[in-house]
């Protein structure tokens, strides 16, 4: 199954240049609600800490110890990319679920292929689950609880059309990600967004990265505007062009 990662420009760079994706803890995401389902009787805000819930202290470690990798259907969304994209000026890799281990239970807690995000506009709850400490979290805990856990997200984020797979990470506070090395063979494309040269051209200090020069090991393609229509296409492009 092929899965797809929107980044920036210097983000890219690093992905191809090293061979990794990376793995966010839910408390950095720019959803403050994400991975947060509700654990009982919540205090006023949106701080998920909740009051008599046995399971309150929990959901925060968890929040706290687990790693999502964020990635979606469809490498031509035109919100995803004025949103993770940077405009339009970064790119897009696709990546071999299977061959960038993204689908091994022993790995994952929640694998590629099993991620696909629910859609509700109601938030789930916890309250009567008996959740697990994190260190103790697996693919063979109760999947319906997993999903309560890691898979809801509000119906406004429905556009992003996200599949996410969940690990523990190192679980120290400090500590916002962890990078995973993946096999180049694993990386079957790359996608230039549509302002990608403009902002090279503009570039007058030289301080991004070309990637289609420097990774030309890679498979690219070059995304441009239709012309009769609001959507994105792309076309294969060779870095010697």
């Amino acid at each position: 199954m092929l899965v797809y990662k929107y980044m920036s420009l210097e983000g890219l760079d690093a992905c191809l240049r090293n061979c990794t994706i990376r793995f966010t803890k839910p408390v950095n995401f720019n959803d403050p609600f994400d991975c947060s389902s509700s654990a009982g009787r919540i205090v006023q805000g949106l701080n998920i800490r909740a009051c008599g819930s046995a399971n309150a202290d929990k959901l925060f470690a968890i929040r706290n110890a687990i790693g999502v990798l964020s990635l979606t259907r469809n490498p031509l969304n035109p919100l995803m990319w004025a949103h993770y994209g940077s405009n339009h000026q970064g790119g897009v890799v696709a990546i071999d679920a299977e061959e960038a281990g993204l689908e091994c239970a022993l790995t994952n807690i929640i694998t590629a292929s099993r991620g696909n995000i629910i859609y509700t506009t109601v938030r789930p709850t916890v309250e009567g689950d008996l959740l697990p400490y994190h260190g103790e979290l697996t693919a063979m805990n109760d999947r319906l609880m997993l999903e309560r856990l890691f898979l809801y997200k509000s119906l406004h984020w429905s556009y992003e059309e996200e599949i996410r797979v969940a690990r523990r990470i190192d679980n120290k506070p400090q500590i916002r990600f962890e990078d995973f090395e993946i096999p180049q063979t694993a990386i079957k494309a790359v996608y230039l967004g549509a302002k990608y040269f403009l902002a090279l051209h503009e570039d007058y200090e030289g301080k991004l990265p070309k990637v289609h020069r420097e990774h030309s090991a890679f498979q690219f393609h070059r995304c441009y505007e239709d012309s009769r229509t609001w959507d994105l296409r792309s076309e294969p492009y060779s870095p010697s062009n």
